[in-house]
């Protein structure tokens, strides 16, 4: 019989089979080490063991272990994974509310057919075959409140009536039907959802061909080929056509500040304030070339003539002036925000231009089964194929929501992180070493050394802590780059820092330096320097661990609150602090809740979950609280 049946009393009264197989597990997973009685298992234990054993025995401390890893992991991990551009801003995506899911279209749409898709900047419009409005994505937030209805809410009207045409501005939704009436939702600061009293009397006269959405205004081509625009247009005077063009146009591809229009002979004249919008090749005005198509982005314009060749003008950024080599004959075209995109006849589909918003990675879809239309505007790309399928390409969302400048809010903090936990921990380091140099050679020397050393913290700590950091970061701000900027932080928060950690590690010198291990190391004629870092400092080691959990809390605390109050780490480098500084306005607060809730949130977790820790650690190394 083994020594551990030996030792239990319960196995050798039992014996018998259902021993034997307990003997034979403990023996093959725990060996033959003989079971120990607690007070034994005590005694064997390091101090180490026993410090990590109390630990995890506390709960909340395993909650802030457990929260500070992850908020690290999320932080320099993510990172990694999710490279920031800290250059690029979209207005237009600007204070949109969290959400992911803007592709989400509905199943029902595809079951009825597609007749047409349009989005705008968080949703997409479409009508079906069946002649049913389907709105899907996440509803823009609005500071005013002159708008009819959400975006999501279809009016009942709409429902009721026979629907011919749908179509999206970045945040209103036009709706046509078959008797000639428009239909307007969402935004309408401009009166750009709803229909002027001129326009109506125009729409009972005669028949409306198109209707137009784009930012900030709305537009109307009628079948004689005249064009009516209303909304917000005296900053881009989109409105201004010429009397000769009008009664001539048959197609408009319009953006935020311009037209491109289609006359019926087959040349291009454009209106609004973009210079390179309106530099028309001279072979499309005089008529040498006849147009029989066009679309256009934000700020470019491509045409396509009655030979099937291509012209495109505007500006060049995102490379959308680069048209990529035919693969056949052009079917359709379309333009997003800052894209372009071909279907030709093979059924294969030509996508370029930007892609900050994956709006370049086209779904394997697209090269398995042929694409009968595609439907692309601003920042979502839909493809039908000839099974009635969709697939989905572009601006899926934003999980945490915009910023003021369209920013996206989870990119910003995950790199927001990394740069605060790292100021943070630098800061520590610097308040942790001088702290120990301060406080172990003061209160081990004592005497007139002890005497100036205090002194010195003294001043220290009279210095008043953010009078001198906002001054120093004012003095240097547009002197020095970004990351000295950060590194001079790093350093501001841990030289300021250091006096108290200081005082408390001399406090406890005092005590250990008249202990008898001290003097027998003295006795021995062991250096000074030797005995403190040899034998002084591991016997406070624990206190110093302790510390700087809590210093860590309280150094996260202080670069976010510098950076909020606009002397940390400067825009558009992110950090926690500098995130909330631009949520502190009272519409903010009101109406953007997520650009002040998230960020505060991680910085509340993120001094909590240390300071949990910092506790946890404390009682585990207090030899009173592991009797209790």
């Amino acid at each position: 019989m083994d020594a551990n049946t030996q030792r239990d009393p319960v196995l050798k009264q039992q014996g018998g089979l259902l021993g034997s197989l307990i003997s034979m597990f403990r023996r093959l997973f725990f060996g033959n080490r003989p079971q120990l009685s607690a007070l034994e298992e005590e005694a064997i234990m390091t101090p180490a063991k026993t410090v990590i054993r109390n630990f995890f025995r506390h709960k909340l401390g395993i909650i802030g272990l457990v929260g500070f890893i992850c908020i690290m992991s999320f932080s320099f991990i993510g990172s990694y994974l999710m490279p920031i551009n800290l250059s690029h801003t979209e207005t237009t995506l600007r204070n949109l509310r969290p959400g992911n899911n803007y592709l989400k279209y509905p199943k029902a749409l595809v079951k009825e057919g597609v007749k047409q898709i349009s989005s705008g900047v968080s949703f997409s419009v479409a009508l079906s075959n069946a002649g049913n409005v389907y709105v899907w994505g996440t509803q823009p937030v609005y500071l005013l409140k002159n708008f009819s209805t959400r975006i999501r809410e279809i009016p009942a009207e709409v429902k009721q009536a026979n629907t011919v045409q749908v179509v999206a501005g970045d945040r209103h939704i036009l709706a046509l039907d078959d008797r000639g009436q428009i239909y307007g939702w969402g935004l309408n600061n401009f009166q750009q959802a709803e229909v002027p009293t001129n326009l109506q009397t125009m729409l009972n006269s005669k028949q409306a061909k198109e209707i137009i959405a784009s930012e900030v205004y709305s537009a109307v081509l009628f079948a004689d080929g005249e064009l009516y625009v209303w909304g917000s247009v005296m900053a881009n005077r989109v409105d201004i056509v010429r009397p000769e063009h009008q009664g001539h146009i048959v197609k408009v591809a319009a953006s935020s500040n311009n037209m491109a229009l289609l006359l019926d002979d087959g040349t291009v004249v454009t209106t609004g304030i973009e210079n390179a919008f309106r530099r028309v090749p001279e072979a499309l005005q005089d008529g040498s070339v006849k147009v029989v198509d066009l679309i256009s982005s934000y700020r470019a314009v491509l045409a396509l003539d009655d030979q099937g060749e291509l012209h495109v003008w505007g500006d060049p950024e995102y490379g959308l002036l680069q048209v990529p080599e035919k693969q056949g004959q052009v079917r359709a075209m379309q333009g997003g925000k800052n894209n372009m995109t071909l279907l030709f006849d093979n059924g294969s589909v030509a996508h370029w231009g930007a892609d900050h918003y994956k709006q370049l990675k086209l779904p394997p879809s697209l090269g398995k089964k042929p694409v009968e239309r595609i439907f692309c505007s601003m920042f979502q790309n839909y493809a039908v194929h000839e099974d009635g399928t969709i697939s989905a390409w572009g601006n899926k969302g934003f999980p945490f929501g915009t910023d003021e400048q369209g920013r996206d809010l989870l990119t910003r903090i995950i790199h927001g992180g990394r740069i605060s936990l790292t100021v943070g921990a630098i800061a520590v380091v610097i308040e942790v070493v001088i702290a120990l140099f301060f406080g172990m050679t003061a209160g081990f020397f004592g005497g007139w050394i002890d005497n100036l050393l205090m002194r010195f913290t003294d001043v220290v700590i009279a210095v008043p802590f953010l009078p001198l950091a906002i001054t120093l970061s004012a003095v240097v701000a547009g002197r020095v780059s970004e990351m000295h900027r950060i590194y001079m932080i790093m350093v501001i928060i841990g030289v300021l820092s250091w006096p108290g950690l200081a005082r408390l590690v001399r406090a406890q010198i005092l005590l250990e330096r008249e202990k008898d291990f001290v003097l027998a190391a003295r006795a021995l004629g062991v250096k000074y320097n030797n005995i403190i870092t040899r034998h002084i400092l591991p016997n406070i080691f624990n206190l110093v661990i302790v510390s700087v959990t809590l210093g860590y809390a309280g150094s996260l605390l202080t670069e976010a609150g510098l950076s909020f109050l606009g002397f940390g780490v400067a825009p558009p480098t992110p950090s926690w602090g500098n995130i909330l500084m631009n949520a502190q306005s009272s519409s903010v607060i009101e109406y953007y809740w997520w650009r002040w809730l998230i960020p505060g949130l991680f910085v509340v977790l993120a001094a909590l979950s240390v300071n949990l820790v910092g506790d946890a650690l404390r009682e585990a190394m207090d030899p009173r609280a592991n009797e209790k």
